[in-house]
């Protein structure tokens, strides 16, 4: 047996609330039933006390009594909840055991405290049956405290559970995201230096102007923002576009067409740059077979398209990137990206999530 913190489904604040509830709607309901002649939890002899009999004192009393019985059992409950218990069943015991010792002492004293206080003395038979109505009573009363304590407890716990999956896969969502995105940027960089060092050997005035725009691309990437702005991801854009225009020269053109409404909307980092570097890998570009690559929006989305000028020895590729995307779309947002390949254009839609 461990001592744990006090259960928070047990609180005094709520304990007193719940005390009062079932204090008061017991008594309520006896007084209730004693109108109508059908007195609850009384023997034929307070039965056939006349109805202009009953007395607010008394009511107050008892509901006063009930209160505090309640309250006490309560608060056991409480102290005996703030323990792990290797074995169940002993804490089930401690529960009952208490619960009834709590019940049957202060009930039986307050019958003596009301008698005590009562102008007439009863006689013994009256005392015993009052003493065993009011016995059955708080017993009863005690069963229905038993019931609240363990209904509390199984919603405390369901909601602990549900709250701390909720945690396990917000934290398995966000690990999985930090190492698709990990996978990435690695990606770009070494694409990037392997192409700087084939510039440097052909033309030091465009491998001095590519570095420049790597470093503006460079340090967009290093802001490791989990979400960008539209218009702050098309400045990295047009930094690598510049970049492919300065080794490809008048083979490689690049159409924007893009809305400027869109410009606050929100997308994944180095997302359509990626897809710029797709469309420049997998396909041929050359004076005989230019290439066009368009960006534009359209319907809450942008899209990079193509014409497929498929090489005939591809370049090598770990197949991650479009896979990468797509996953960190649907853990980041549960957006869905497009792929779309009729034969001739090859296209792909990111969805443009609004800034809130």
């Amino acid at each position: 047996m461990n001592k744990n913190t006090a259960p928070e489904y047990l609180s005094l604040k709520r304990i007193a609330l719940v005390a009062l509830i079932v204090s008061l709607g017991f008594h309520v309901i006896m007084m209730l039933s004693f109108f109508f002649g059908n007195t609850l939890f009384s023997s034929e002899l307070v039965k056939a006390m006349n109805p202009q009999h009953f007395h607010i004192g008394r009511f107050l009393f008892f509901t006063t009594a009930s209160f505090i019985i309640v309250f006490l059992i309560l608060i056991y409950n409480r102290k005996v909840l703030s323990y792990s218990y290797k074995n169940k069943y002993n804490e089930l015991t401690l529960i009952i055991l208490g619960t009834l010792i709590i019940t049957s002492v202060f009930s039986i004293g307050f019958v003596y405290t009301r008698a005590a206080l009562s102008p007439q003395h009863p006689d013994q038979e009256f005392m015993y049956k009052i003493m065993r109505d009011s016995l059955v009573r708080d017993l009863t009363m005690a069963v229905v405290v038993l019931l609240v304590v363990q209904l509390l407890r199984a919603q405390y716990y369901q909601k602990k559970i549900a709250v701390e999956n909720e945690a396990l896969r917000t934290e398995n969502i966000l690990t999985r995201f930090e190492a698709l995105k990990s996978q990435l940027d690695p990606h770009f960089l070494f694409n990037s230096l392997n192409t700087l060092q084939s510039l440097i050997t052909l033309d030091t005035e465009k491998a001095e102007n590519y570095l420049q725009q790597l470093s503006s691309v460079l340090r967009y990437t290093l802001q490791n923002k989990e979400v960008i702005s539209l218009e702050e991801e098309l400045k990295c854009v047009h930094a690598y576009c510049e970049m492919m225009q300065i080794r490809y020269g008048e083979n490689l053109k690049f159409e924007f067409k893009i809305d400027e409404k869109y410009n606050d909307y929100c997308v994944l980092p180095l997302s359509l740059q990626s897809l710029i570097e797709n469309s420049v890998k997998h396909n041929v570009i050359s004076s005989k077979q230019p290439l066009t690559v368009t960006l534009a929006t359209a319907d809450d989305s942008v899209s990079v398209s193509n014409p497929i000028q498929a090489k005939t020895q591809p370049e090598e590729s770990n197949g991650i990137g479009l896979v990468n995307l797509t996953e960190r779309y649907r853990l980041k947002w549960n957006k869905k990206v497009e792929i779309t390949n009729d034969g001739s254009t090859f296209s792909v839609k990111l969805p443009l999530v609004k800034n809130d």
